[in-house]
């Protein structure tokens, strides 16, 4: 999904950490354990491995369920693995011999650098006449010269959460679609307190920094680095200058875990960026507590010349088939499942944007959200985060701790664009 309910320490994975050994260890472990079901005495027997980012089991499970209950001969092997290391670890297990059959892919520029160990499924699309209009428009953007190596599961799309009971506590109108320069100042206002008792007025997660470019269809490999460069200010802005959102240093560089979650629910954060997976995680945590916010959802802030049009961002995230599969013709048949209209019945029932959309769906997961303002989500321009592009990847990588540099005042906003563009040209030198 894109992030989980904490934030760890900004760790920057240089080579092979310990750490991502050890998971890769213990995922080893699992797999011998799980996978160790005998097929040979029968051709019917069908054992699909298929590896998922912890966050995503939830809903996952429930769409493997259905899909065995139909198909008796198929057993789907889950593995859910931590979501802070799953991109380095599942590159790990494809370079080595673990049975994989499935795996989950988080955006397009890691299904680029992955492409290598994941099966072309382009001529099984065709022939199976899949409907894949019902991807919407960023469907036009996940070709990899021209083949395709996954299909979309989810829709990613970002939005303002807010928390309707601290509006009405210091009596401020609730947000609606807002300019940048009127969500700083709506967060401003509505931070209150020191220390242990502070309300902040809203939480911008470290993951994400180049948002402002990004919402206005800018990227890294660009020549024009105007609003990248106006992303890391309004960021710096928030955290530095109006203290308005939870510190950077908190949540990069210290041991702290950010419970952003637990934050937003016990009435310390007014407002919260973030994507349409939260929906799903605060109805996960109203299973298991009484004394919830009231809460709802606005459009994401734009700049001043895109009001009044809802304009965000959004990426696919995918589900594909290992290269080295025993089984293709068996995992296609599950992913169309899973990517396809039953998959989507099932994640709109847990309330989840999936990439595949018709009318009933949609429906289903608003009945599902409660809220009419939940149509925001399919109403919104969504600007695809990533690009197709070799070494995307790579480049994001490398901008993050140049933007933790900033951040946390180490070097100017100046020294910033030109370490990127001096990063960018050592990467794309040749």
């Amino acid at each position: 999904m894109h992030k989980i309910r904490r934030i760890l320490p900004f760790v920057i994975i240089a080579g092979i950490s310990i750490l991502v050994l050890i998971k890769v260890n213990q995922v080893l472990n699992e797999s011998d354990t799980v996978s160790s079901i005998d097929t040979s005495s029968s051709q019917e027997e069908v054992v699909l491995d298929f590896y998922i980012w912890d966050d995503e089991t939830s809903y996952i499970r429930p769409v493997a369920n259905a899909y065995t209950a139909y198909h008796k001969n198929v057993t789907i092997n889950l593995h859910p693995l931590d979501s802070d290391f799953y991109d380095d670890v599942i590159k790990l297990l494809l370079d080595g011999d673990t049975k994989i059959d499935l795996l989950g892919v988080r955006g397009i520029s890691l299904l680029v650098q992955m492409k290598e160990k994941l099966l072309d499924i382009t001529s099984d699309i065709k022939n199976n006449k899949l409907d894949v209009t019902a991807y919407g428009n960023m469907y036009n953007n996940v070709s990899i010269g021209g083949e395709y190596y996954g299909l979309p599961t989810r829709s990613t799309c970002w939005f303002l959460l807010y928390n309707k009971d601290l509006f009405e506590q210091y009596d401020v109108p609730y947000p609606g679609q807002m300019t940048w320069d009127e969500y700083r100042n709506l967060a401003l206002t509505m931070t209150h307190g020191t220390d242990k008792n502070k309300v902040y007025g809203g939480f911008w997660p470290a993951w994400f920094l180049n948002f402002g470019a990004i919402q206005r269809s800018s990227y890294l490999i660009d020549d024009d680095l105007t609003y990248t460069k106006k992303s890391l200010e309004m960021l710096n802005n928030f955290y530095n200058v109006d203290k308005s959102h939870i510190s950077y240093k908190q949540m990069a560089i210290t041991n702290d875990i950010v419970d952003y979650l637990s934050l937003f629910e016990n009435n310390k954060i007014a407002m919260m960026p973030q994507g349409e997976w939260i929906i799903n995680m605060l109805f996960e945590y109203e299973k298991e507590h009484t004394d919830c916010v009231d809460w709802d959802i606005a459009p994401m802030p734009v700049f001043n010349d895109q009001k009044p049009d809802p304009v965000t961002w959004g990426q696919y995230q995918f589900a594909s088939i290992a290269k080295n599969t025993q089984y293709p013709k068996e995992s296609f048949q599950f992913l169309q499942f899973l990517c396809g209209e039953e998959g989507a019945r099932i994640y709109a029932e847990n309330g989840i944007i999936h990439a595949y959309c018709n009318d009933e769906i949609k429906q289903l997961y608003l009945n599902k959200v409660g809220k009419k303002s939940a149509s925001y989500f399919y109403e919104a321009k969504k600007v695809q985060e990533e690009l197709a592009v070799p070494n995307y990847q790579e480049l994001y990588a490398a901008f993050k701790p140049i933007a933790k540099d900033y951040l946390l005042g180490k070097i100017t906003i100046d020294q910033a664009m030109a370490q990127l563009k001096e990063k960018r040209n050592q990467i794309y030198e040749n």
